[in-house]
């Protein structure tokens, strides 16, 4: 049953993760699972939303991949290691009740909001610069870092290598959409929900800030 729940959360975050955390959130009010339990789904869904952007990435700038896939990877094996152990640490029949979670429908909107938010990201950046880059991003990521993130990647050079406005810009999109995570599940959830899910969130934005600089910082040796 946990291998199946784990798998299912998995599968789900290449749609939403977000959208899981919702759904998961309000299984916790009626009672049908426990927070930790739908912690564990919802973090696991998060390790699929994070390695979805290095699919982007190979898509639209595959020159960011050597900048990227060290944060990425260090921060999904962080959020999947916390989200394993708080399903594992579940009851049998409560990590049972996180196992339908995928939506085609979820990922048809994410579909959708890829196009529109890009459209909006350019146009707020034609009109405010790089403020405006940033801003527009981190706003579309409270709603999907897939799309935000894409965002980021069509914007400047195709054969440039990462510069810094674009991974500062990725590393707080990161984290915005984590802590959008985190109040959602409040919202959803309650508090003890948020609360099991807000240790990793924050690990993983640390990671995709702290992995960069330790590098750069072994390169300057």
């Amino acid at each position: 049953a946990r291998h199946a729940a784990a798998l299912s959360a998995l599968v789900s975050g290449f749609a939403s993760s977000t959208a899981l955390i919702a759904m998961l959130g309000a299984q916790v009010r009626e009672g049908r699972i426990r927070p930790g339990a739908a912690a564990g789904a919802g973090l696991l869904s998060c390790v699929a939303t994070t390695l979805q952007l290095l699919v982007v990435a190979a898509a639209v700038r595959p020159m960011w991949l050597a900048s990227l896939w060290p944060p990425v990877l260090v921060g999904s094996v962080v959020v999947g290691v916390f989200g394993w152990l708080q399903l594992r640490a579940a009851p049998r029949r409560r990590a049972e009740a996180a196992r339908r979670v995928f939506s085609l429908r979820s990922a048809a909107m994410v579909a959708t909001m890829l196009t529109g938010i890009q459209a909006v990201v350019y146009a707020v950046t034609l009109w405010l610069g790089d403020t405006g880059f940033m801003l527009a991003t981190l706003l579309a990521s409270l709603m999907d870092l897939h799309a935000a993130a894409a965002a980021v990647m069509s914007h400047g050079a195709a054969d440039v290598a990462l510069p810094a406005l674009h991974r500062s810009t990725l590393m707080a999109a990161v984290a915005v959409h984590g802590l959008n995570k985190a109040v959602v599940a409040a919202i959803s959830g309650g508090r003890a929900f948020a609360l099991a899910l807000l240790p990793a969130l924050v690990a993983q934005a640390g990671m995709f800030a702290g992995v960069p600089w330790w590098l750069r910082c072994r390169g300057a040796r």
